[in-house]
């Protein structure tokens, strides 16, 4: 769940979504992603958890998994964030990949992952890893206009992280028609779906129309419309009482827009997760410490994919192998194993000089 813009209700959608498929019997886990202003425990009136994400980026705590917290919701736990500690906000690239990784992990029907506003690399890298994005925003022009800026945001990140080309100094102009590759169209036609909070059914469907012909225009994706939560003055009474919605007034006409959405997202299907299979570590070249990530993207892409990156989560070098490619069939490769068998050959390739690094691309 993100959005360009603060106070549009990502925290309190994310929640009353959460609880609304705990009701239809599903294990939840509600993860607070806004690193840095972590608040799910006020909004759900529960005891804030003893232990954060801090102390899984602190490794005080070694699964993900233990970090979760009931929440007095049947079925629903929450993972808080760390609103406290100046690093919690700025995890390293590897503690995010690491938590991405164990977000997989979880054992749990749902993980529904709120971030906070932004769109640093650690906020679009966990959006882009969640296998449905939701945008929530609202009918106001600052707040379109952030939407915008957020989804564009996270398309040319996607882009870059699946080509390694550094998208940020072409974003200024449309992309339409620059894009040649399949994976990069796939990426392109990969909806971002929209969350209307605070409007009438009317105006949700504006907001969509807005955004669906800018992201067109520019960016030659697709924003389509999950569900309208209307203005409600039982919201901001629940916010103030700390309780849920849901759990307050489950029959004002907010909490039945929110039932609705969460309906009709659940009702989707479990997709396939993207990532099969991934494995990072850091990797000493020359005097630069890079991070290496290779993901097996699954026979949707049917290729494996590993990509370098500076600390800051900028992407220094990509390199994708077709599942077909000689260097699986010639090595006889089991489906399994090709991504350690990637990984391994580009470690020995960086540390070997026989991958160029252009530190500049990245500057």
């Amino acid at each position: 769940m993100g959005g360009g813009k603060g106070g549009v209700g990502k925290s309190f959608v994310s929640v009353n979504l959460a609880i609304a498929a705990a009701r239809r019997g599903l294990r939840v886990v509600l993860v607070d992603g806004d690193l840095g202003g972590a608040n799910l425990d006020t909004l759900l009136g529960c005891p804030p958890p003893e232990h954060t994400l801090a102390h899984f980026f602190g490794r005080e705590v070694a699964k993900l998994s233990d970090l979760a917290a009931p929440t007095g919701v049947e079925g629903l736990s929450l993972i808080a964030g760390d609103p406290h500690t100046l690093g919690g906000a700025n995890p390293h690239h590897a503690q995010k990949l690491k938590l991405i990784r164990h977000l997989r992990k979880l054992p749990a029907s749902l993980v529904l992952l709120d971030l906070g506003a932004g769109t640093t690399f650690n906020t679009l890298d966990l959006y882009l890893a969640a296998d449905l994005r939701l945008c929530v925003t609202v009918p106001e022009p600052t707040a379109l206009q952030n939407a915008f800026s957020f989804i564009k945001a996270a398309t040319l990140r996607d882009l870059e992280r699946l080509t390694g080309v550094k998208q940020r100094e072409r974003a200024e102009h449309s992309i339409r028609g620059k894009i040649l590759d399949d994976d990069s169209r796939r990426v392109l036609e990969t909806p971002t779906r929209l969350v209307v909070n605070r409007a009438r059914a009317a105006e949700g469907r504006q907001v969509t129309n807005v955004l669906t012909d800018l992201a067109s225009r520019f960016l030659g994706t697709r924003v389509l419309l999950a569900g309208v939560v209307r203005e409600d003055p039982a919201v901001k009474l629940s916010v103030q009482r700390g309780t849920p919605l849901l759990e307050m007034n489950p029959a004002s006409g907010a909490a039945s827009d929110l039932t609705a959405l969460a309906c009709a997202l659940l009702t989707r299907g479990k997709r396939r997760p993207k990532v099969e299979m991934g494995l990072n570590e850091t990797v000493q070249v020359g005097h630069l410490e890079v991070h290496l990530q290779t993901e097996d993207l699954g026979s949707d892409h049917g290729a494996v994919r590993s990509q370098v990156f500076l600390a800051d989560g900028s992407v220094l070098y990509s390199r994708r192998t077709p599942y077909q490619d000689a260097f699986f069939t010639r090595l006889k490769v089991s489906p399994n194993e090709r991504a350690r068998y990637h990984h391994v050959a580009m470690r020995r390739a960086l540390q070997t000089g026989r991958i160029p690094l252009d530190v500049r691309r990245s500057a």
